[in-house]
This record gives C-alpha cells, sequence and structure tokens, in this order.
C-alpha cells in the first residue's frame, strides 16, 4: 500500500522503505478513501524534510523510526479520517463504522434527555464562557442527530411546515370612496370624523343619513366626512411563532458556518469527511427551507414565545423549538467530562464505550428509581492540587450514580502499577482513584470500568483474538478491580464492562471460598 500527497509532500506507505522523490509513482486522491487497518502500524515520509503543525496535534500514535519516516498507528479508531490531502479509513474488527455512528446516536439522545431531564436552573452548572467544553462538537451531534438522521429530519420538518404553517386573521381599516363605506363600526367612524370635512350641497342625499343629522346638530352646518373607511379580514403568516422558526433556522446557517469555522480541514489533518458532508446537507435543506414565499411575510423576532403551544405541540414548530431547547442547554450545562471531538471527529471507540456504558448503567437504575437531581462534584487532586469535575445523578431512593468520581486510598503506594503490585501483599495506597462509574446506596459502592480495546497479532491485547475481535478479559483489568476493592472504602463490588459474552465472579476471599 502506497500513497502520496503533494500538497503537504508526505507519502503514507505499509512499509518503512520508501522511494525517493523523483522516482514517486503517480497518486490519484479522488479514486476514494484508503483502507487502513487499526490493528497494524503504518509509516509516514515527509520528503521536505519539515514536519508540519497538524502532525504534531494529531490523536494518533507516532514515533520518529528514522530521518523523515514516522511510525504511525490507529489503534481503537474507526472509520474515515484525514492526514493531510489523504483521506484514509480505519477499518476496526472490533466494531463496525455503523456501529459506531449507531452508538454516538444513542449517546446524543440519551445526552439529550439528561439535560432536558434537568433543564431547570437547581442543579444546573453554568460555566462563565457560556459554552461547553467543545461546544461545536455537541452542537454538531445533535444538528445531525435531530435534522439529518432523526425522523422527520430538516427537509420532512420543512414540508410539514409549509404545508400547513401557523397563520392569523389580521383587520384593517383603509380609507375609500363613501359611496365604497358599506358598513361602520367605531373604529370606522373613529376615522371617518377625524378626517377632512366637506361641506353638502342644497340639496344632497346624504343629508338624510343620521350621521348628517348629527354633525348639523352639533356644528349647525351640513358637514360630512370627505372619505370614508372599509374594513377588511386577511390571513398573514407573520406571527410570533413564525418570528421564532425564521430566527432559529437563521441562526442554524450560523452554526453549521461556525461549526464547520471549528472544524476546518485546514486547522485539522484527521478531519472527518463525514462532517463536511453532513454539514453541507443541514446548509442546503435550511437554505431551501427559508426559500419558501412565506417567510417574505415573516418579521423580526423581538421575543422567543417559550409558552406558545403552537411550539410545544404543532408538528414542524415543535421539532425545531426541542432542538432550539435542547441546544440552548447543552452549550450552558458542563455536565460531563466529555470529550466529543474524540468521539465525532476521530472516532475513539474506548471513549465512547466509556459514555455509552455510563448511560446503560443509568438506564437499568431508572427502572428502580426517579432521577431526583443532578448535580457536579468537584474533587481536589492533593497531588496535582487541580480539580477534577465529573457528574453526580441522586435519585428519589438515595441511590447516587456518579461519572469518573476521584476517590484517595490509604498510604504507601503513588502510582497505578504498583498499586496494583501491593494488591498481593495487602491493602497500602496513597493513589488517587478514579473509576469510570460508581453506583452507590447507603454508604456501600459498586465500581464499573469500562474496557473496550484490542489489538492483533501476539495471541490478542486487552482479551482480544488473533484477528482483534474483543471477547474476554485480562488479569491485569482483573486486578484493577481488586485494587478498586482494596484501597477505597465500602466497596461491595467491581466489575470490568467488556463487549464480550462470557462472565465471571472473582470473590473476596478468592477462587471457591465464600464471599
Amino acid at each position: 500500500m502506497f500513497a502520496y500527497d503533494s500538497i503537504f509532500d508526505l507519502a503514507l506507505s505499509d512499509s518503512p522503505f520508501f522511494p525517493e522523490k523523483d522516482a514517486l509513482p503517480v497518486f490519484d486522491t479522488d479514486t476514494g478513501p484508503i483502507a487502513v487497518d487499526e490493528g497494524k502500524n503504518y509509516f509516514i515520509k515527509f520528503y521536505a524534510g519539515d514536519i508540519p503543525g497538524f502532525f504534531d496535534t494529531a490523536p494518533f500514535y507516532k514515533r520518529q523510526f528514522h530521518g523523515g519516516v514516522w511510525e504511525v498507528g490507529f489503534n481503537n479508531f474507526v472509520g474515515l479520517s484525514r492526514i493531510g490531502a489523504l483521506r484514509i479509513d480505519i477499518q476496526n474488527k472490533k466494531i463496525s463504522n455503523s456501529m459506531y455512528m449507531a452508538m454516538l446516536d444513542e449517546l446524543a439522545e440519551q445526552y439529550a434527555g439528561l439535560v432536558f431531564s434537568f433543564g431547570t436552573p437547581a442543579g444546573q452548572h453554568y460555566s462563565k464562557s457560556g459554552t461547553g467544553r467543545d461546544p461545536a462538537f455537541i452542537e454538531y451531534l445533535f444538528l445531525k442527530k435531530y435534522l439529518k438522521d432523526g425522523s422527520p429530519d430538516i427537509d420532512a420538518i420543512s414540508e410539514i411546515f409549509c404545508h400547513d404553517p401557523h397563520r392569523k386573521i389580521e383587520k384593517d381599516c383603509r380609507p375609500c370612496d363613501i359611496q365604497e363605506c358599506t358598513a361602520v363600526n367605531a373604529a370606522i367612524a373613529g376615522m371617518m370624523l377625524n378626517g377632512p370635512m366637506a361641506v353638502l350641497k342644497q340639496p344632497h342625499p346624504l343629508q338624510t343619513t343620521a350621521l348628517a343629522r348629527i354633525l348639523m346638530h352639533k356644528t349647525n352646518k351640513a358637514l360630512y366626512p370627505q372619505t370614508a373607511a372599509r374594513e377588511s379580514r386577511f390571513q398573514t403568516f407573520d406571527t410570533h411563532e413564525n418570528r421564532f422558526i425564521k430566527f432559529f433556522l437563521q441562526e442554524l446557517l450560523w452554526k453549521i458556518e461556525a461549526i464547520a469555522k471549528a472544524l476546518n480541514p485546514a486547522t485539522s489533518s484527521y478531519f472527518n469527511p463525514d462532517i463536511g458532508d453532513c454539514l453541507t446537507f443541514l446548509k442546503n435543506s435550511i437554505h431551501h427551507f427559508l426559500a419558501h414565499n412565506m417567510w417574505r411575510d415573516v418579521g423580526i423576532m423581538q421575543f422567543v414565545p417559550v409558552n406558545s403551544q403552537v411550539l410545544q405541540k404543532k408538528e414542524g414548530y415543535r421539532q425545531l423549538f426541542s432542538l432550539y431547547s435542547l441546544l440552548q442547554l447543552a452549550t450552558r450545562c458542563d455536565f460531563l467530562q466529555t470529550d466529543f471531538k474524540n468521539l465525532i471527529e476521530i472516532k475513539d471507540v474506548p471513549t465512547l464505550y466509556e459514555y455509552w456504558c455510563f448511560f446503560q448503567i443509568k438506564s437499568i437504575m431508572d427502572t428502580f428509581s426517579t432521577p431526583a437531581a443532578i448535580d457536579r462534584f468537584v474533587f481536589e487532586n492533593p497531588v496535582e492540587h487541580k480539580l477534577t469535575p465529573g457528574l453526580c445523578i441522586t435519585y428519589q431512593d438515595g441511590m447516587k450514580l456518579f461519572f469518573n468520581k476521584g476517590y484517595a486510598g490509604s498510604s504507601g503506594v503513588d502510582d497505578p502499577d504498583a498499586a496494583m503490585e501491593s494488591y498481593r501483599t495487602g491493602p497500602s495506597y496513597s493513589q488517587t482513584f478514579i473509576p469510570d462509574i460508581v453506583v452507590e446506596k447507603a454508604g456501600k459502592k459498586l465500581i464499573f470500568d469500562a474496557k473496550y480495546k484490542g489489538r492483533k497479532g501476539n495471541g490478542g491485547f486487552y482479551g482480544g483474538d488473533d484477528d482483534g475481535l474483543v471477547w474476554t478479559w485480562k488479569p491485569e483489568d482483573i486486578n484493577k478491580m481488586h485494587t478498586y476493592r482494596e484501597a477505597i472504602t465500602n466497596v461491595a463490588g467491581s466489575f470490568v464492562l467488556f463487549p464480550g459474552a462470557a462472565s465471571i465472579i472473582y470473590p473476596k476471599n478468592g477462587p471457591g471460598q465464600d464471599v
């Protein structure tokens, strides 16, 4: 396998030996993405000698091999990505790209439900900047989920909306000739009497009307209005709800431009081409939506009609209003210590699996009790002197679900490897432990760590077989669970979560003994 990028003057190969530049084969970059195996290592050569800035910040494994040649690996990544101008398709046997995207969609739905469940000011954590850690990626995740992959999508919403848009009846009084006046009410009478008057010539048919007699009685003159008014009724699309939808669609276009700028491939060598295709689809669909003639009559929004039943219940309106509310909350509430950039752009499988496991446990807990509050907790690491954020959901029956909560161990051990080794000789910890997921009730704890890693060859890695598939655990994972149980107080059980079929319980007192 060999590919050359003339823009950044680099070549990608599965061999560390590259031809001289004048002997480079012609490579057509339009032939589609280059298939690479996430379980293998590849090599990149920079013919110009200078290393582009994007390569330093690239998230994949890299190590200088010799001269201008670098060894690179894409372990635990999946799907489309990019190195310079070269598009690559990372093929992962542990998980397909379609399965990854399905899990990401479920994560978006679960995360949205978490945001909406606790949308009141109580329990929210507002960042000073008004945005979360990765607002562009969070917004992209929701736009893709609810406008492209959802049902109805933005095109269907547009059809539903334009087929039966909200409208109202307006009344209008307009000046007309006196002979065109068909009826008189208080508003028309006021317009007539406040307008210019004329003296009726003798005799005149209007002198016998009630209005002429009243004016003669009051002024002793044969006065009569020069012009009259006629009331007309008409339908208009210029409603508060339509003004909001027009504003939100225009805001979505602005968001799409901002997201595209933030995810610009010129500043991100591993830019995911799926993102650009999705943003282009959304941009074109929204432009088509706004091209409807009805928007010409719709004015500028003055306020958001949050209590409108039309926005909350009418098809087409409620989908967009729901997305608007979600974006407002999601970019203000920094709930999770998430890295959506890894999840969306480079498709980092272990990170997604960790968050997916968290929400699966939450779903199980929701069947036993009702979430009552959500809060961020802050744990101060006495060693590193920094704050570690996390998430705590409290249930009505007293259960608590934690994400990445830190626990201080006992004394004597400063690093995780030494802590695991010390398990064999007895507990002695000073290390800070941060399990992925913890369930607490009445002082007892259940600890869960998500493991989704694998590498081909050498009998498998992290439970993976020679094909790179994850079937079971590794002893190191079990040792870590025992370390948690010994180092953290009141642990009733600690478990490894892996996408395999086997399961086993290791009792506290050793295999074959009572727990």
